[in-house]
């Protein structure tokens, strides 16, 4: 038989994001944790409403939220998948139960060890359309995350400002892990923060500048993770390989003859070799920045490509002298910092050789230099 409502009495400390009023008086502050009794009634289909009472509802997004009598019920699909997945780019389970309330927030609590987030989806409604963008609600929802992750549910004695912009901070992480632009990010706290500093909340201007800050943390790791370091042998000297070096001789000469450029007219990438073939026919590169490209590249950095080598042996129909096929061939191992410059097949070649990239400039870049 199916059950209507699940009902647990709960004896609970008060914990809250929310800090004493400034006005509190030093011998009104209790020494000994508050215990109340808290009830919470939660609904088990979506034309039951459940009930919470009784409890500090902890950190909420725009502004401190308690609340003694609220109805919650079930969460949309939406919300519970979007929770999931940023809890799969954070790489920790599912543990968070979710409700919708009437309480123009969102909000995240603890309560008997169990993890809460609270919201409304009218303010989700409300952010997105405004902001025109989906990812305003996600990100009000990462924030409070946050919060949980950060530990800010488990005590009232943290920092509030500090906190909003720590929860600020990993909403903006994650939000650029899931795909959004900094922007996009930002536009939730854009609309919804005030001017200046509250006494719970900071001001909109600085909780931007913590969601940029995790925004480029995570924008950092992606040129960082899993990369080589450099190789130990700065002192070395290398040769700056150039397209007559690298390009069969009748490959260059019949570009010439075609009026085209596409070996001599160099829009420079900087990477970091993360694989070489062992007959160095071939390399792998993660692409970190781009210079003079506009016209031939569309944004790469960040992607990884296939590099093939056309001509490196010495007395090979280019003009690679003996000493530097040695050379080339000690530059081109895993984690060296690279200048170079690729075209797409060679003159002539049709579209056989379409998607395949041939090195025409190489240059070794000292340490982490790019």
């Amino acid at each position: 038989m199916r059950k209507t409502l699940l009902t647990f009495l709960i004896s609970i400390s008060i914990i809250s994001c929310k800090q004493n009023k400034r006005n509190t008086k030093i011998e009104d502050i209790p020494t000994e944790p508050i215990d109340i009794k808290a009830s919470i009634i939660i609904p088990m289909s979506e034309n039951e409403i459940g009930k919470i009472k009784n409890v500090n509802l902890g950190c909420g997004y725009n502004y401190a939220f308690e609340e003694n009598n609220l109805e919650i019920s079930l969460p949309n699909t939406r919300e519970v998948d979007i929770i999931n997945k940023i809890l799969s780019y954070s790489g920790i389970p599912s543990n968070f139960e979710i409700y919708k309330a009437n309480i123009q927030n969102a909000v995240a609590t603890i309560i008997e060890n169990q993890r809460y987030i609270l919201y409304d989806e009218r303010l989700f409604d409300y952010t997105d359309r405004s902001t025109k963008s989906r990812w305003s609600s996600i990100s009000i929802l990462a924030h409070e995350i946050g919060h949980h992750l950060s530990g800010h549910t488990l005590s009232s004695s943290s920092d509030q400002l500090k906190a909003e912009l720590e929860a600020d901070k990993f909403s903006g992480f994650v939000l650029y892990k899931m795909g959004a632009s900094l922007e996009d990010a930002s536009k939730a706290i854009d609309l919804l923060g005030t001017l200046s500093d509250t006494e719970t909340h900071p001001s909109k201007r600085k909780r931007i500048q913590a969601i940029k800050k995790g925004w480029n943390e995570a924008n950092k790791q992606r040129y960082e993770a899993a990369l080589p370091p450099p190789p130990n042998d700065d002192d070395k000297e290398f040769h700056a390989f150039n397209s007559p070096m690298l390009i069969d001789e009748e490959h260059i000469e019949y570009a010439k003859e075609i009026g085209s450029d596409v070996y001599t007219n160099y829009g420079f990438l900087y990477g970091i070799i993360t694989d070489v073939e062992k007959d160095f026919g071939s390399f792998r590169i993660r692409i970190i920045r781009m210079e003079n490209t506009d016209d031939y590249w569309r944004d790469i950095t960040g992607e990884e490509w296939d590099v093939v080598m056309d001509r490196i042996e010495f007395l090979d129909n280019n003009k690679m002298c003996h000493a530097c096929a040695f050379n080339f061939k000690a530059l081109m191992i895993p984690g060296r910092r690279l200048k170079f410059s690729m075209v797409e097949a060679y003159p002539g070649a049709g579209t056989s050789m379409n998607g395949v990239w041939f090195l025409t400039y190489a240059e070794r870049l000292n340490g982490n230099v790019l």
